[in-house]
């Protein structure tokens, strides 16, 4: 899409979701009182700037107004209801912490589920009929791997990103010598038996993937990758799973789990691919 036209399609997605925020609250204000609910002004005041807080917070974690989420339906629904989930738990966990108030934050929910509902089904109804020229872009890839095996496995693919912007994270510092020219960053080795580097490992894979904001996660494995896959899923952020080669008798522990998280999880071995979700297309080594 051209710059000028996405730009103009996250404003007006932006604004006119402040104005359905904004309509909900007193929409939820006024339904209150008729329960004898009553507000001051300054709790008012209060209750909206906690409101606009929030909804940045989410909007932001969840990427709802980022160009790569306007750019396909499907991802600005999953980041909608991702985001409006996490706002009405923040902003009714702030009016019963400060109210009590425990109808009003139900008819709030209420009225902002409804509301963004009915605002979903609307964009859905009109973005055919806009039929903006939507062009093909270079996804930021992150890609995750230990070293050893999984390292020389997720090298083995780079080619096929040669034309994207693509950032490493490893669990050796000597790594960043084979993917030169690209963002690297590393993590503590860690495994089930290293509680300690196990939690610093899941603190710096969240951080990164907080600062970084990739589109695209990819692995070859194992905990650090795993720990990826987890985080973009949460995020609502494209994730891939390769299984190492290695596991030739069934997927490891780490695969196993990734089949419930990743959207896509691909084994190098044909034999494996039983489940709808594993993909067999050839192994790497």
């Amino acid at each position: 899409m051209q710059t000028r036209q996405l730009t103009f399609l996250r404003s007006m997605l932006a604004l006119t979701d402040f104005v359905l925020l904004n309509v909900c609250l007193f929409a939820g204000f006024h339904f209150a009182t008729k329960f004898g609910i009553f507000f001051t002004n300054p709790d008012m005041y209060t209750g909206v700037a906690f409101m606009w807080i929030s909804w940045v917070i989410s909007t932001g974690m969840f990427r709802l107004y980022s160009e790569y989420t306007i750019y396909k339906l499907s991802d600005i629904y999953k980041a909608t209801w991702r985001s409006v989930t996490f706002h009405v738990v923040l902003f009714s966990a702030y009016i019963l912490s400060v109210h009590v108030v425990i109808h009003f934050a139900f008819i709030y929910s209420l009225i902002v589920i409804s509301g963004f509902a009915f605002s979903r089904i609307v964009c859905y109804v009109l973005m055919p009929l806009i039929k903006l020229d939507f062009e093909n872009r270079n996804a930021n890839i992150l890609a995750i791997a230990s070293v050893g095996g999984h390292w020389i496995e997720l090298l083995r693919i780079m080619p096929l990103f040669k034309e994207k912007s693509v950032t490493f994270i490893s669990n050796k510092k000597t790594l960043k010598d084979t993917v030169e020219g690209h963002a690297f960053y590393t993590v503590p080795d860690a495994n089930k038996d290293s509680k300690i580097d196990l939690i610093r490992c899941v603190v710096k894979v969240c951080g990164y993937i907080l600062f970084l904001r990739p589109h695209v996660i990819i692995t070859t494995g194992a905990a650090p990758g795993l720990l990826g896959i987890l985080v973009g899923k949460i995020l609502g952020i494209k994730t891939i799973w390769i299984d190492s080669i290695a596991n030739a008798e069934k997927l490891s522990l780490s695969g196993s789990i990734a089949m419930w998280l990743a959207d896509r999880v691909y084994t190098q071995w044909e034999h494996l691919a039983t489940e709808p979700k594993l993909v067999y297309s050839g192994n790497l080594l």
